[in-house]
Parts: structure tokens; sequence; C-alpha cells
């Protein structure tokens, strides 16, 4: 207990002057009563138990005038809980003293002057030592909620720019497809159409076969590497949470990624694609609060659900376009789409992961 030490040291040299004073069994009981009052102040805190123990200590220094000369320890038990209203209640117990001796109530009144300043000055003690361990607590909180915040935005960041890396590898692909992938598909139709007419010319037509089969296999190369960027540059979940992004603010979102990047990117572009529609469908017809997306991938299939809560869809005018989109894209992919609206509208999409490269 804090302030055990000061208690000890008022208790006892307010004994001491009530030794000095008289002595007896008298002196004896009258510090164990006061100190029994003291355990009890200590022990309660509740205003109308700190009243009823000062009445019966001015009721015992009635009884008994120098029992008020050990006003000091029971003095500094009712002055801890800062309620110092409660002192005023001990005012008839300090005059009682200057009816016994008043050499010994002056001294009684600095030993509870003393004990009133030892008291309060550990509740400053306390009140400094809570003021740190909040100010502490509060600063290892917002370091944490800091770190947390920098995490984020560090994740976010990198998605970001891994997001930027991919789009910018689309459109490089899209690029050499538009325009060397033209420019050399053109130069081949050229080419046999100058074979065509050559023909009959050896020597022309034993030039121009090495050129032929030169150019054929740099369109296999711009083919392969086109179809490599392709598929590199779609990354499956940071597409997905790019269109879910829309819902962030709206909806509460809730999505469960398990895929591997090394998926079949038709079934990537498969997937993004009904996700998309989806999306467009629940901002447009649902009057869901709660949207859900799963993608796990599992030995021979992939998996995407698509579920929300909406209990009232608004069809509109163009209503079964989008699912036919949806059915005709996975029956593409040999895969299996269903559709319900029990409890909300759920998508349940399986897709087998043999699919072929070339497949559309």
């Amino acid at each position: 207990m804090k302030g055990l030490l000061d208690r000890l040291l008022v208790f006892f040299l307010s004994v001491m002057v009530l030794a000095l004073y008289s002595g007896g069994f008298d002196i004896v009981a009258a510090v164990l009563a006061v100190f029994c009052l003291c355990c009890l102040a200590t022990a309660f805190s509740y205003t109308w138990v700190r009243c009823a123990l000062s009445g019966a200590y001015f009721v015992l220094a009635l009884f008994y005038p120098p029992a008020s000369f050990l006003l000091a320890p029971f003095a500094y038990c009712i002055a801890d809980n800062k309620r110092r209203k409660e002192l005023i209640m001990l005012l008839p117990i300090a005059a009682l003293m200057f009816t016994v001796d008043i050499a010994f109530a002056l001294c009684c009144l600095l030993i509870t002057l003393s004990s009133l300043m030892m008291c309060y000055r550990l509740q400053g003690y306390e009140d400094k030592e809570r003021e740190l361990k909040v100010t502490r607590d509060t600063g290892v909180e917002n370091s944490l909620v800091l770190a947390e915040r920098n995490k984020r935005l560090i994740e976010q960041q990198d998605s970001e720019v891994r997001l930027a890396t991919l789009k910018e590898r689309n459109r490089i692909a899209r690029e050499i497809h538009d325009n060397v992938g033209h420019t050399l598909s053109r130069s081949v139709l050229q080419l046999g159409a100058i074979m065509a007419v050559t023909k009959n010319d050896e020597n022309v037509s034993s030039l121009l076969l090495p050129l032929r089969e030169s150019l054929d296999s740099a369109m296999d190369n711009i083919r392969k590497s086109v179809h490599d960027l392709r598929d590199d540059s779609i990354d499956l979940k940071l597409s997905a949470q790019e269109i879910m992004r829309p819902l962030q603010d709206r909806y509460t979102v809730k999505q469960v990624y398990n895929i591997s990047d090394e998926i079949n990117t038709n079934i990537k572009l498969c997937f993004l694609a009904v996700l998309k529609e989806a999306v467009s469908n629940v901002i447009r017809h649902s009057d869901a609060d709660t949207i859900s997306v799963e993608m796990e991938e599992h030995p021979a299939f992939a998996k995407l659900v698509i579920s929300d809560n909406g209990s009232d869809v608004n069809k509109g005018d163009g209503e079964g376009m989008g699912l036919s989109n949806m059915q005709e894209r996975v029956r593409q992919l040999d895969g299996n789409i269903n559709i319900s609206r029990d409890g909300g509208f759920r998508i349940y999409i399986t897709v087998p992961k043999n699919v072929q490269k070339g497949e559309r």
C-alpha cells in the first residue's frame, strides 16, 4: 500500500504525544480504537462510511478527550480520497484537543497539518504517475497505430506499383500486337504475293524462301512474346481488388483470395469478366449492402463465388444479357455456373484447371 510508511510514522508520533500526556489502560484502548477506525477509513472510501467513522471518533473523544491527540493518522486516512470537504467533520475533534491541553494540542495540530501535507504530496505523486502511464500508453498506442498505417500504406503503394507495372506490360503487349505484329503480317502477305508471282523463277524463289521463313519465325516469336507479356500482366488478386474498389464506400465487402498466379490466363480473364459484370449488376440493380467474393484453387478446378444479401432486384430493361455473357464465358472453358436468388443473389462458378492455352 502506497503511503504505508507515512501512515505508520504519523501514527507513531501521535501515539508518542498521547503517551507523554497520560498512561495506563485508557491510552491502550484509545490507540486500538483509533487504529481500527483508521483501518476502516482506509478500506472504505464511501462518504457515509467516513461520516459514521468520524462520528464514532468524536464520541470516543467525548468520553476520553486525550484520544483526540490521535487526530493526525485519522485525518491522513480521511484525506486520501481527495474529497477535502470531509475534513470539516474533523473540526469538532480538533476543538476537543484544546480543551485537554493547549501545548499538546498545538503539537498534535502541527502533526496533523504535516500528515495532511504528506497525504497531498503522495496524491500529487500518484497523479503524476497516472499521467505518465496514460502518456506512455497513449504513446505506445499511437506508435502501434502509426506502424499499422505505415504498413498499410506500404502495402497499398506496393500494390499500386505492381498494378501500374502490369498495366504497362499489357500496354506494351498491345502495342507490339497492333503495330509490329500487323506490320509483320502485312510483310508476310506481301512476300507471299511476290513469291506467287515469281514462282516460275527459281533464282528469285530460292532467295525469297529464306526470307519467308525468317518472317514466319519472327511472327512466331512476336506472338509468343505478346502472349507471355499478356499472361504476366494479369494479377488476379490485384485486378479483382481494383474491380471491387468502387464498392468499398457503400457496401460491406468480404474478399477471400486463395488462388495462385500460375492459374491459366483464360481462367483469370473469365473470372475477372464475371466479377466485373456482377459488380455492375449489384450497383445498378440490387439493394444489397454486403457483397462477398471468394476465389479458391483446388487440385482439379478453380472456383469463383460471388454473393450478396439483396432482397429486391431491379431487373431493368437489359436483364439477362449480362448473365448470358457470364454463362457463355464459363461454357467456353468447359466450366459450370450456378445462379441462385435464395437469400440474396449468388453466382457459383467452377472451371477445370486443364484449360488449353489457346482456348477461348
